[in-house]
């Protein structure tokens, strides 16, 4: 695989165990003293256990959620990388009949190590959101 392939997949499989909340698996595309931000919402975490505090915290507030993503932008140099990633996330807010919406950028530096490659910092610059209110449909 090439080195944006490789880093594709990061991306998408960020995406898809955030969703499920598989945080140890989240943490593991991070470097261990990795940014990951969402300025519009005040929030900035150092290093995986902030990380996890917050991810923890997120999804204690709703029923489920499913992020996708775009394919990403990538520019890699050397050992290092930035990507730019467009992402779509819907959910339901916990214990309400109400959905959410958000759309946003991912703005990405990576670096290579010997697992592949890690998030040293991955910013949510969201667009924007909603919320909406839902009829629970039986799965």
């Amino acid at each position: 695989m090439s080195d944006e392939s490789d880093i594709q997949r990061t991306i998408n499989t960020y995406s898809q165990v955030a969703s499920l909340v598989q945080i140890d698996k989240v943490l593991a595309l991070y470097q261990p003293d990795a940014v990951w931000a969402v300025p519009s919402q005040g929030i900035r975490c150092e290093g995986h256990a902030e990380i996890a505090a917050q991810m923890t915290l997120f999804a204690s507030a709703m029923e489920f959620v499913l992020q996708g993503n775009s394919p990403a932008v990538v520019d890699v140099d050397g050992d290092t990388a930035t990507a730019r990633t467009s992402i779509r996330e819907t959910g339901k807010v916990a214990g309400q009949d109400q959905g959410f919406e958000y759309i946003g950028i991912y703005a990405d530096k990576l670096v290579r190590t010997p697992d592949g490659w890690k998030f040293a910092e991955r910013v949510c610059e969201v667009i924007g959101g909603m919320t909406y209110p839902i009829n629970r449909l039986s799965v």
